[in-house]
């Protein structure tokens, strides 16, 4: 295949004869308001974006990663979600503008530090607790599924809240699932994989939320299987179709078992959410200062015990360590 490029598209054509026309976003322009917007090849991003430090602080604004490499790459990612591939319906919106949020997230941990991401994450959860007009909080509105729906004139925050935030996370949620801790040059090899997968298979098309949870399957692991038929129901139920941040209260205790191995045990208690609420939480061990990740604990119900053998002593144990899971963890 022979091609050649030019600054904004690529034209390739094959030994058939067939062309292909890739086009890239490198036209940037500013706009004199606060918000940004991603268009076909072309970016508006808000003229503060383009200020130096100095003069974002002389304007006040303190969230500086918000309006600059957060910002930036949010509306470039609109890019592939929202044009390359696009949503079948209101309801499926949060592909586009969910996954914009957690991409503009991950270029603030790549550019950046993983403290910096999970600060952004941590944000993104208190917003969702925010509270309308009638003190109800953001994501207890309804489910990301509705859209726009999500927006009235007592709650106008609540499409932006939930759909950018709460769908952001989601993408984050599956991130976390499907990394591999044993591959720690690149966790995300599985995830990465996903996310090509789903790009390829909806390239100029729309896509709906069945599309996408239909395309998780096929990467899921064994212990994201809570319902042993290798569907993802359950997760979608609770965190796209539904409504709800679980809380955990996590206690645990730690054993010599002798010849070297150390005996964690303790239980998990699950509140707020409903009795058949479930999920999968990452249990972390600390050595050295570092938090290395055990594996799942598989949680259902009011209470669930655990228990595992270690060839070391954990300094420390820990849930959630990185935002893995939209919950409130109690220790």
């Amino acid at each position: 295949m022979a091609g050649f490029a030019y600054g904004d598209y690529r034209v390739e054509t094959n030994t058939s004869g067939s062309t292909k026309v890739e086009v890239y976003a490198n036209a940037v322009t500013n706009i004199p308001y606060s918000y940004g917007q991603g268009w076909p090849g072309l970016l508006y991003l808000s003229a503060l974006s383009f200020l130096d430090s100095t003069q974002r602080n002389a304007l006040g604004i303190t969230d500086m990663t918000g309006i600059t490499d957060f910002f930036r790459a949010h509306e470039t990612s609109h890019q592939w979600w929202g044009h390359l591939v696009s949503w079948k319906s209101y309801h499926d919106q949060w592909l586009s503008e969910g996954f914009a949020q957690f991409s503009g997230n991950l270029y603030v941990q790549f550019r950046q530090n993983m403290k910096e991401y999970l600060s952004r994450l941590r944000k993104d959860k208190e917003d969702l607790k925010g509270q309308d007009q009638r003190g109800r909080a953001y994501e207890s509105l309804g489910p990301v599924w509705m859209g726009t729906r999500l927006s009235s004139s007592s709650a106008p925050g609540g499409y932006a809240a939930v759909v950018y935030n709460k769908g952001g996370y989601v993408l984050h949620m599956l991130r976390m699932m499907l990394s591999d801790s044993r591959k720690p040059k690149n966790p995300d090899t599985r995830f990465i994989a996903m996310m090509k997968d789903f790009t390829r298979t909806y390239s100029n098309q729309a896509a709906s939320t069945e599309d996408f949870k239909a395309i998780v399957e096929k990467y899921m692991t064994s212990p994201m299987d809570l319902d042993g038929n290798h569907r993802m129901d359950w997760f979608f139920n609770q965190y796209v179709y539904g409504t709800g941040i679980p809380e955990y209260r996590f206690a645990c205790q730690v054993q010599d078992a002798g010849e070297g191995k150390w005996k964690v045990s303790g239980k998990v208690q699950q509140t707020v959410v409903p009795a058949t609420w479930k999920n999968i939480l990452p249990l972390y061990a600390h050595a050295s200062g570092k938090p290395v990740q055990l594996g799942f604990i598989s949680v259902s119900g009011s209470e669930t015990p655990f228990s595992a053998v270690l060839s070391f002593k954990p300094e420390e144990l820990s849930l959630n360590e990185n935002e893995d899971i939209l919950a409130e963890i109690k220790q």
